[in-house]
Formats: structure tokens, sequence, C-alpha cells
């Protein structure tokens, strides 16, 4: 297994593994292939991430920034 930083050109196996992965999951509703595509859109994974094998795509993991706040200021 290859771990490397993804390409555009793994935009559509980055897809088809999102799918796979999340296809039962009981919390899911089915969008977050859309969510790592807006993501990418924005610029705004800070890593992103394929595991290939024999060429092949077969996961992926991506990491962007996160701001939690109540709405406080200077929080």
């Amino acid at each position: 297994m290859i771990i490397r930083k993804d390409t555009i050109a793994d935009s559509e196996a980055i897809t088809s593994v999102t799918i796979a992965a999340f296809k039962n999951h009981p919390v899911s509703n089915q969008t977050e292939q859309y969510i790592v595509h807006a993501l990418r859109a924005a610029d705004a994974l800070t890593v992103s991430l394929v595991a290939e094998i024999d060429g092949r795509v077969v996961g992926h993991i991506a990491f962007s920034p996160v701001v939690i706040t109540d709405g406080t200021a200077e929080w």
C-alpha cells in the first residue's frame, strides 16, 4: 500500500471511495462526497491523502481547519 498526497486526477476515485465508505452508515445522509468536493473547491483541505494498492485508490483521508465557538466575543 502506498500513501500519497492526492491529485486532481484522484477526484473520481475519492468520490467513489467516500460513497462506499458511508453507504450503510446509520448517521450518514449520503452527502459526504459533496463536502469533500466543496472543501477542495474552496482550497480548504489542509491535508488530503489517498491510499493506493496496485495503482487503485482504496482510501482517502482529509483534514480541514475548523473553528468552534458559542458566539461569545473573543472566545
